[in-house]
């Protein structure tokens, strides 16, 4: 288990922020457009209803105990898994609200490495070419980095500036 990671992207990502607060086994993990607070994806999501379903259709302040008990924020704290962020810029399904508190929970108060990778342009998903392409490759040098104990430290892909579709 010295070499276990995590990755997943949007119920995945929010599944990978989860069990990163839950479990101290995993090394490394990579989470994309994963919600971290229930709250927040109830306030900004464009899907509205959709985190009332999995609050058993309960609003916030009706059971404001189920929503932090859904939410990985609250226990931002228990992370020791190196974890590797992205996001698309324009996420309007997942908002890049929360992928930018998880970096602030973990960079500024957390125990292990962080990085946020955003995607200039892309909504839910990297739909071009370089995007994926940054994004798998920033995800096996950093796998290889955290898991494998590979020396040479992960770059920043260089994705500052929207690519044409492919």
């Amino acid at each position: 288990p010295d070499k276990l990671g995590v990755m997943g992207w949007s119920n995945g990502g929010f599944l990978t922020n989860a069990i990163i607060t839950k479990d101290s086994r995993f090394k490394a993990a990579s989470s994309g457009a994963g919600v971290i607070d229930q709250v927040l994806q109830w306030g900004l999501e464009d899907t509205p209803g959709h985190v009332i379903n999995y609050m058993n259709g309960k609003l916030p302040w009706e059971n404001p105990a189920l929503y932090q008990k859904s939410s990985p924020l609250y226990d931002l704290g228990k992370v020791t898994a190196a974890t590797l962020i992205h996001v698309g810029e324009k996420d309007a399904r997942v908002p890049a609200a929360h992928a930018k508190t998880l970096f602030r929970g973990l960079s500024r108060y957390g125990k292990a490495p962080t990085q946020l990778i955003t995607y200039p342009g892309a909504g839910h998903s990297p739909t071009t070419y370089a995007h994926r392409k940054a994004k798998m490759a920033w995800d096996v040098a950093w796998f290889q980095h955290y898991l494998l104990g590979d020396s040479k430290e992960p770059k920043k892909p260089n994705i500052l500036a929207p690519s044409p579709k492919h």
